[in-house]
């Protein structure tokens, strides 16, 4: 019987294509399921500052932060991986943050922090029965400053409407808290279809409020694209921040000798009553309370792999549509809480709030070990100098505001982060 060559050539092709197929979805599979983990400081140097091109790594940084883009439509550089997006960005938040920290200005910024205090304690009636929430007042106060201090310097304060505060305050911490129970980031990444939709009224609502924060439509198209760089993080460094210190009367003096000298020099230089510098009090709190734990980076998986292009190569078109092949991504973690709580590292009080391990390595900065806090590499938060001195500030003039007010501080043996504040107030003393 002769060989039907065409039945040969039409198994072959079969079976060639369905080993493909088969190995394509493995692949799939795993991009989707695993994911590298960082947990060494080299492990997070390698991945956060490699010698690739910026638009290598802005690719990567853009891929692991959709759900930003999906949960807030966020435009800026944190999602798009383009480097003109970037510079634009970057320069204009370099822009901002020398004008306020410029030499002699930050008694300027302290002015302005302590007239947020005031102002939102004014708001209520402070009686004997007085109470409000720890995490609420933090952020509206942080809020207020940073959009008086920093994004909009002619703002009056008194202009501001306390609702506009509270609500996007509020909103945005509610939607990143969503953000995080979408799909993984990695599948959120490769398959934008399948996560969960926006909440567009919150949006919608977010938007309203962060206009009348921002009025300026020019300076300020998509005012969340410089509210959460600016605030987020701080307000929460802020709040780690006095968890820690406002019942230790030695770090209570540190800032309140901050206030008195508002300088760079005076937030670096040790206090000859307590022997503490505020700089080691700040920087022990990032690193027990990093503001971003974890760092993700994505990369497309079949661009990696010039074996897997040659295998997409050979699939007809429509499959290739069907599977999505350029979208299948694969995901890196930075451990950034596994480096700084790690014994190794940091010796076997290292989960310990201990401000003073950061005496001996004072006046020698490369012998310290390394703070991820602000991320590392090219990519690096352009607010590292800023946000430290800036946090301290808001912190001292909030102590100092309860004080005249006689309040005080109540909290629980659990410190929070974006959530995690039950249980924390201000309270009459």
């Amino acid at each position: 019987m002769p060989i039907d060559m065409y039945s040969v050539w039409l198994l072959l092709t079969t079976l060639t294509g369905s080993i493909i197929i088969i190995v394509l979805t493995i692949f799939r599979c795993v991009a989707h399921t695993s994911t590298q983990r960082h947990d060494t400081p080299k492990g997070i140097m390698n991945l956060l500052g490699p010698s690739t091109s910026v638009r290598g790594l802005l690719k990567s940084r853009s891929l692991a932060n959709q759900r930003l883009r999906h949960t807030f439509n966020i435009t800026n550089t944190f999602v798009q991986a383009d480097t003109q997006t970037h510079n634009i960005f970057v320069g204009r938040m370099k822009d901002l943050l020398r004008v306020q920290s410029r030499h002699g200005q930050w008694g300027g910024f302290l002015r302005i922090a302590r007239q947020a205090v005031a102002s939102e304690l004014n708001r209520y009636t402070i009686g004997q029965e007085f109470s409000t929430a720890f995490a609420d007042l933090v952020q509206i106060v942080t809020l207020k400053a940073i959009v008086v201090s920093l994004l909009d310097p002619d703002r009056d304060m008194e202009s501001i409407d306390a609702q506009d505060l509270c609500a996007s305050a509020t909103l945005i911490t509610e939607l990143w808290a969503m953000s995080k129970q979408q799909t993984s980031v990695s599948s959120a990444a490769s398959s934008p279809s399948t996560c969960t939709p926006p909440d567009v009224d919150r949006l919608a609502t977010l938007s309203t409020h962060l206009r009348r924060l921002l009025p300026d439509t020019e300076r300020y198209p998509n005012p969340i694209d410089f509210v959460v760089p600016t605030w987020e993080t701080l307000w929460r460094l802020v709040a780690t921040s006095l968890a820690h210190v406002y019942d230790n009367k030695d770090y209570r003096h540190n800032f309140h000798e901050l206030l008195g000298d508002p300088t760079p020099g005076r937030f670096r230089t040790t206090s000859l009553d307590s022997n503490l510098c505020t700089e080691w009090i700040i920087n022990e709190t990032l690193r027990l309370h990093p503001p971003s734990r974890h760092i993700s980076r994505s990369f497309p998986l079949v661009k990696e792999h010039k074996g897997l292009q040659i295998l997409v190569s050979l699939l007809p078109k429509f499959i290739r549509d069907h599977l999505r092949l350029d979208s299948i991504i694969r995901s890196e973690i930075a451990d950034i809480e596994s480096v700084h709580l790690s014994t190794d590292i940091w010796g076997p009080d290292a989960l310990e709030f201990k401000p003073r391990r950061w005496e001996r390595h004072a006046g020698a900065a490369d012998s310290a070990p390394t703070l991820f806090a602000f991320g590392y590499g090219p990519l690096m938060c352009i607010g590292k100098s800023w946000a430290p001195m800036t946090a301290a500030l808001i912190v001292g003039a909030i102590l100092e505001g309860i004080d005249a007010e006689r309040l005080e501080i109540i909290g629980t043996a659990v410190i929070g982060g974006r959530a995690g504040w039950a249980g924390w107030e201000f309270k009459h003393s």
